[in-house]
């Protein structure tokens, strides 16, 4: 069951794509980095969430300040399926500020190597396209599931995220948290979907042993032209909530 959020930039796209050819969107935040390697545990304390404002199509309404109070729970995915996810750490939106504490992850919620890969590293690992040295590595990534379905699904869920743009493309930003158990790098060489107008870029991601931060681009553009790229870093973005849809597969 994969619980990450898939395809998160959709509901900017659909706001902002009109927009593009008559103005450009800045980033939503600051673009100053911090580190992206955060050790055996990392504390979020009292920073701001925020939720998409379906309701407008101006770029400097896209993002409303929650005021919500919600429980968190930090989750693994379980290369068992039984049950598909651990609960590895628990936090708290309180008035639209979110808390958490996770710490080293104990091996029981490691997946191994291909596993992880197919999780996490799809669109590049379907066509064998990827490699990650040491093999023996393990690791995993985690979600903040704030709400689930009647059926005990996550049902809504909290992403860190930023966007950027120009008059002809649209580029939003997702950073994941992970955790190996070993410094190892992930490679992966550059994938082309002709047929999709896909392009996954080549990367090459080093990992230390501990918690790290990987953050995915996606780039979209007035042409129908979409292209990928994942690299080691930690800009300043923000915290989003919002609905997501599980897939047991």
């Amino acid at each position: 069951m994969k619980i990450f959020i898939k395809n998160k930039v959709f509901f900017i796209l659909t706001a902002i794509i009109p927009l593009l050819t008559v103005t450009c969107v800045e980033p939503d935040n600051g673009t100053d980095s911090v580190s992206a390697y955060l050790g055996d545990m990392f504390t979020v304390a009292d920073e701001q969430v925020w939720i998409p404002n379906t309701l407008t199509g101006k770029v400097s309404e896209l993002f409303l300040k929650s005021t919500d109070n919600r429980d968190v729970k930090v989750v693994v995915a379980d290369n068992t399926n039984n049950p598909p996810f651990h609960v590895v750490g628990t936090g708290k939106v309180e008035k639209g500020k979110l808390s958490f504490n996770i710490n080293k992850l104990n091996e029981n919620y490691l997946l191994d190597g291909d596993n992880f890969l197919f999780y996490y590293f799809n669109e590049w690992y379907g066509n064998g396209n990827i490699t990650v040295n040491p093999s023996t590595v393990k690791g995993n990534l985690i979600t903040l599931v704030t709400q689930y379905d009647n059926n005990g699904s996550p049902s809504e869920a909290i992403i860190k995220e930023g966007f950027y743009g120009t008059r002809k493309s649209l580029t939003g930003e997702y950073i994941y948290y992970i955790y190996v158990n070993a410094n190892c790098k992930i490679s992966a060489g550059k994938t082309e979907k002709a047929d999709l107008h896909y392009t996954f870029n080549k990367f090459d991601l080093s990992l230390k042993t501990g918690w790290n931060t990987i953050l995915k681009s996606e780039t979209y553009t007035t042409t129908g032209d979409s292209s990928y790229s994942i690299k080691v870093d930690n800009p300043e973005t923000r915290w989003l909530m919002q609905k997501i849809n599980s897939t047991n597969n």
